[in-house]
């Protein structure tokens, strides 16, 4: 018998870095993404599908990440990379002659690195995205969307802005994986309910969903547990562990907070076990990793060195562990409403291999345990929809987002609050720019599709949020300048398509040859609405 469902989300980000920086801020964080978590995750679920396990597994590849993955001269930045990560396996193996554990943990480097690279071009021919719509052709996953460059919906001014993010982003999701999107990883989870400005109403984030053919979307626990219901259909009240449907008709979810405490929180998450590898140390010549979490309280300097068997071990207590706290919900759950809940958890999908280098095996491990668990299954959110959308209650909800105080407070601060009056200034920019060209040709054309991808660029949340954790703060104020400089000279040009001194062809080569993504853009989707 089922006691219930588990909702398992991936949201895989990296912000645009094609030639802005290579390390420590950059493309790297492309590839190795691509080599720890893209490659490896591919792997397994092809491993699962093998043996006849399927997974259910939701993923969220952005628009923006999506067309990283499709760039051809990033894929053969990808290939340097490999070259350049596996020579230094291979010279460390050399370096450790004389020193039999650390060179045993340098072999185990190689061989994952090896393993990656054969895969990459031998299983999956170099076509990340195309092997990811294999998968969920084949029942395995269902892809979602999320806002063409992440840029944070609710702070945005114009309706443009938000329309132009959602529509480009199924746009793009129909380019590559040949269907319609049914569901949407908010940009921060950041929803805005309806309201009114100046005396004109402001729509919803979902009413623009709706708009765009969107299902479904996610909010942090507080979205939900906050919410007004307005119509019940069940005795549930407010509770993440159950679907409810906005007035649009668009459904929404919230984090399970007990089990999500399991991988994010700090002091009792998975991922900060001592056995696992430390991600924070590397060696000073290579650059690889050679230690172990040891302590979270010690320095760096006493961690202890990394051992795969006691690693692997951990993976499978942790598996069990969360997979008995998963039951255990559902079954409250259905003791108390009589109904098959749905533990919704959702992840930064880098932090399995990348940041958390088991937690692609630990993934792996839940997969084979919950195919053998009688009472429990993995499901898609389209699929729960289809079962119990009937008895989803109607609600209303307020503000909220991921992140620290679930209130925007991370995306506007004293500390990098001026950006948002150059994102919605420059908005309104473009908007009037279109204005005055209605049926733009060739190099005006040309000109206008370029401006709004430094637009889009320019609104990536990434900047702010960077500048607010300081993780790379200065790459992030230099990269949000640089977006909003060619958004400038190229508005500049766009004023008088006449005077040609104002952009020569070489200058708007240089541009689109960096800032190159969305190739088919549609210029309309700027334009302003009502």
């Amino acid at each position: 018998m089922i006691l219930g469902y588990l909702g398992f989300v991936l949201h895989g980000h990296i912000p645009w870095c094609k030639k802005s920086g290579t390390w420590p801020a950059g493309e790297e964080w492309l590839f190795e993404a691509m080599l720890e978590t893209y490659i490896p995750t591919l792997n397994i679920l092809r491993e699962l599908k093998e043996k006849g396990i399927k997974t259910a597994l939701t993923i969220n590849i952005t628009p923006i990440l999506a067309e990283m993955l499709s760039d051809e001269y990033m894929k053969q930045r990808f290939s340097e990379y490999m070259e350049s990560i596996i020579f230094r396996a291979r010279n460390d193996i050399i370096r450790f002659e004389n020193h039999p554990e650390r060179k045993k943990i340098a072999e185990y480097h190689l061989s994952n690195f090896e393993k990656v690279l054969d895969t990459y071009y031998h299983n999956y021919y170099g076509d990340i995205l195309g092997s990811f719509k294999w998968l969920q052709e084949e029942g395995m996953i269902e892809l979602i969307t999320c806002g063409a460059t992440h840029g944070f919906l609710p702070l945005m001014e114009s309706d443009s802005g938000i329309f132009s993010q959602i529509q480009l982003a199924v746009d793009t999701y129909k380019k590559y994986f040949n269907r319609d999107p049914k569901g949407i990883w908010l940009p921060e989870c950041a929803y805005r309910p309806q309201k009114y400005k100046d005396g004109k109403i402001r729509e919803s984030i979902d009413y623009w969903l709706n708009n765009s053919g969107i299902q479904y979307f996610f909010v942090d626990s507080h979205g939900i547990l906050d919410a007004e219901l307005l119509e019940k259909k069940n005795k549930i009240g407010l509770n993440t562990n159950f679907g409810y449907v906005l007035e649009t008709g668009v459904c929404v979810f919230g984090r399970n907070i007990n089990t999500s405490r399991q991988v994010w929180d700090a002091e009792i998450g998975y991922p900060g076990d001592g056995w696992y590898r430390e991600f924070h140390k590397k060696d000073h010549e290579s650059g690889l990793h050679y230690w172990r979490i040891t302590d979270k309280n010690i320095e760096n300097e006493k961690k202890e060195l990394y051992n795969t068997k006691e690693a692997q071990q951990q993976i499978e207590v942790h598996a069990n562990h969360f997979i008995s706290s998963i039951n255990s919900e559902l079954e409250n759950f259905k003791n108390i409403f009589n109904i098959e809940g749905i533990v919704l958890s959702p992840y930064d999908f880098e932090l399995y291999g990348h940041w958390w280098m088991e937690g692609i095996q630990w993934l792996k491990k839940i997969f084979e345990l919950i195919y053998y668990d009688e009472k429990l299954e993995i499901i898609t959110i389209s699929e729960y929809i289809s079962k119990y959308k009937d008895q989803f209650s109607v609600i209303r909800m307020g503000e909220s987002s991921w992140g620290e105080g679930g209130h925007f407070q991370v995306w506007k601060n004293p500390e990098h609050g001026w950006i948002w009056p150059y994102i919605n200034a420059s908005i309104k920019e473009l908007e009037m720019i279109l204005e005055t060209n209605p049926n733009p040709q060739n190099w005006e054309d040309r000109i206008l599709k370029q401006i709004a991808r430094e637009l889009i660029l320019m609104e990536g949340s990434d900047w702010p949020f960077l500048i607010y954790t300081k993780q790379a703060k200065e790459y992030a104020n230099q990269r949000f300048h640089h977006h909003h400089q060619r958004f400038n000279k190229l508005i500049w040009a766009a004023k008088n398509f006449n005077e040609k001194n104002h952009i020569s062809l070489q200058e708007l080569e240089e541009i689109e040859s960096i800032d190159s993504c969305f190739e088919d853009i549609n210029i309309d989707y700027f334009r302003k609405i009502g």
